[in-house]
């Protein structure tokens, strides 16, 4: 139960995650400069910009917390009612 609770914890932080790279990079384009990026961040930008930033992270993480979720609402084996 409580690893199926930290997925979906996981899941909506990497859904947070993404929304604040995709301001965080708008900002940059807006302003201009640089920062420092994790490299497969820096790869999904390059490849697509933001927007790929955002989809990606936002779609691992809805992946994750609906695995999780799903895990969580099924019942146990040993416990379905006859």
């Amino acid at each position: 139960m409580r690893q199926n609770l930290v997925l979906v914890l996981f899941g909506l932080a990497a859904i947070g995650l993404g929304v604040y790279e995709f301001y965080d990079l708008a900002a940059m384009e807006a302003e201009g400069g640089t920062r420092r990026v994790h490299s497969l961040i820096k790869l999904v930008y390059e490849a697509g910009g933001k927007f790929a930033v955002l989809g990606v992270l936002a779609g691992v993480g809805a992946v994750v917390a609906i695995f999780g979720g799903v895990k969580m609402l099924k019942k146990p084996r040993g416990e379905q009612a006859a």
